[in-house]
């Protein structure tokens, strides 16, 4: 099984070697077929299955093999280190009962790993050639992307389940400067970066277009109170239109997916209960609860929008245009925020110029902006079609450059956090399993 391993990792470097053979690892022991290099608990460790992996260090991260010396030696010792690393996770992964590898997802992985390498090589054909070659089927190359693939989800579940509910480790500024310097020349550039400040402006009803919602709804109560159906009525009235032709469904619900007013009113209800109108910033909305259980409710409800007029349009404009002037003459966005800005939309973003064509038609003006720049109104659309205009101050513009270390302290910090996490449940392990390595 060994054996056709390593021949499969060489069918996978056809295109970056002249012939599958020029891929094998030089051993001085050239005559031994294979021996035990370590012993790991109830387990053993192969010479052949090191090569195997260099093999494969070589085709997926382009390592480069050494000539027979003390860099081979060095290369062969890291590569076993790592593999009892392995073996020490697989084996405590097979004694958690919760971890349970999804095969039909491994399936899916194998299909496209081998479909990959066929593109590589030519086709099917081509594959099962260079493979009978070697005395191995396509079938016998599936199994053995089968069990690697598995491998590698059983280690990816155990390390996320052990490490979910790990203490922190303390990571000293003086660790993230040394990654940082270490990485420093494999790092990309950073791109041209822009953070800014806004006012998002969601216009509102007038009070006539608001009472005559409520006085929808107060009729819309009193068909419910007389005995009609709520979901007809749902179906009739409802200027929700994701749940007005569903009879005003929503399915089960928990808190969180819903604006605080409706939340509050329609977990404050019974099972068959109908609550009065209930305002948002949505409009006016009459709840049905069909079925309740701990922390979720199930229900139904219709919502009552007001009508926005062109006059109610245009005094958000007005808004929007006085508020632009008073960000020009330097009061606080902070301050225009809260006065005027819809609390749902987000007040300061930092984005890469590349990322500008992702936000909302208009925003491509901060590409060129400078910084204390102030711009805007900006009129646009929602994805559910509705109205906003945002006003727009650029604090700092970054143009590209090398990255410097605050650009990434908290990756820094996130990626030895995980490394140091992981390497004392690795010395947990290795302190309580038997291992033995052989010269």
């Amino acid at each position: 099984m060994a054996k056709r391993f390593a021949t499969a990792c060489a069918v996978l470097m056809l295109l970056a070697a002249p012939s599958i053979g020029s891929a094998q690892l030089s051993s001085p022991d050239d005559d031994i077929v294979d021996r035990v290099v370590a012993i790991v608990g109830d387990s053993v460790v192969l010479q052949s299955q090191l090569q195997e992996e260099v093999q494969r260090l070589m085709l997926t991260e382009g390592i480069t093999t050494p000539p027979v010396g003390p860099e081979l030696d060095q290369l062969m010792k890291e590569v076993l280190d790592q593999w009892i690393n392995r073996v020490l996770i697989l084996r405590e992964a097979g004694r958690d009962s919760l971890i349970r590898v999804d095969d039909t997802l491994v399936e899916e992985r194998v299909t496209q790993q081998v479909e990959s390498t066929m593109q590589q090589v030519g086709g099917q054909p081509a594959l099962q050639q260079a493979l009978a070659s070697e005395g191995l089927t396509l079938a016998e190359y599936r199994d053995m992307f089968r069990v690697q693939i598995r491998d590698e989800q059983t280690q990816q579940m155990f390390l996320q389940l052990r490490l979910r509910d790990a203490p922190d480790i303390e990571i000293s500024e003086d660790d993230m400067l040394a990654t940082f310097q270490a990485a420093r020349g494999n790092l990309e550039q950073r791109p041209k970066m822009i953070t800014f400040d806004q006012v998002v402006i969601r216009p509102l009803p007038s009070s006539a277009s608001r009472d005559s919602a409520r006085a929808k709804g107060e009729g819309v109560l009193a068909k419910l109170q007389a005995g009609e159906d709520f979901a007809e009525l749902a179906t009739a009235y409802s200027d929700d239109p994701g749940s007005g032709a569903l009879g005003g469904d929503l399915g089960w619900f928990r808190r969180g997916r819903m604006v605080k007013e409706f939340e509050d009113a329609a977990f404050a209800l019974l099972d068959g209960q109908v609550s009065g109108l209930v305002e948002s910033q949505f409009g006016f909305h009459i709840i049905k609860i069909e079925r309740s259980r701990p922390g979720e409710r199930r229900g139904r409800h219709i919502l009552l929008t007001p009508e926005m007029t062109e006059g109610d349009m245009q005094a958000t404009r007005d808004t929007a245009v006085a508020v632009a002037a008073l960000a020009t003459a330097g009061h606080s966005m902070k301050d225009l925020v809260t006065r005027y800005a819809d609390p749902d939309a987000p007040d300061s973003l930092t984005v890469q110029l590349d990322q500008v064509a992702s936000l909302p038609p208009g925003y491509d003006v901060i590409g060129r902006a400078l910084t204390g720049d102030v711009l805007g109104p900006i009129e646009y659309a929602t994805g559910q079609g509705d109205f906003r205009l945002a006003i727009i101050k650029i604090n700092v513009v970054r143009e590209a450059g090398a990255l410097i270390f605050d650009d990434v302290r908290g990756q820094l910090a996130d990626q030895l956090q995980q490394q140091k996490k992981i390497a004392k449940l690795l010395d947990d392990l290795r302190a309580n399993t038997y291992i033995e390595i052989r010269k």
